[in-house]
């Protein structure tokens, strides 16, 4: 069975209806039919609640934040020495986000497809490791 793990801009896409939904949509889809998992790291999920508390207010983000247990995702807070030195890895090695490195690492230890639109942030990672990427956009 197939492995994905959302980055915050695909999560928003989805969330916001934004050009590439639709394929984060159909990913949805077919979590629920059983068809893959879908992995979202806490930090991640960080990410998209100050997203939305900024553009939308205290209010809606902690209304978004309680949906989220609602969705196919399997919501990962792991913070062990494995992930740690694997995250390090990613965000020692490239120019990338805290955050991004938590997706990074997820992916790799989860073996998992990275869904994202981060063009700027992931296409020399997709150029120079084993790391998966779906793009939305």
């Amino acid at each position: 069975m197939i492995s994905y793990v959302l980055d915050a801009c695909a999560f928003i896409a989805f969330l916001k209806d934004e050009e590439g939904h639709s394929i984060v949509d159909d990913i949805f889809k077919n979590a629920i039919d059983g068809k893959c998992k879908i992995f979202l790291h806490k930090a991640t999920l960080l990410e998209v609640y100050y997203e939305f508390f900024r553009s939308s207010g205290k209010a809606f983000a902690d209304k978004l934040l309680s949906s989220v247990a609602k969705q196919p995702i399997i919501l990962i807070n792991k913070l062990d020495n494995r992930f740690i030195q694997n995250a390090g890895f990613y965000k020692a090695n490239h120019k990338i986000s805290f955050a991004d490195s938590f997706v990074l690492a997820l992916a790799s230890l989860k073996k998992a497809v990275i869904i994202s639109s981060d063009h700027h942030e992931f296409d020399d990672i997709e150029k120079s490791s084993s790391l998966q990427f779906k793009w939305i956009r």
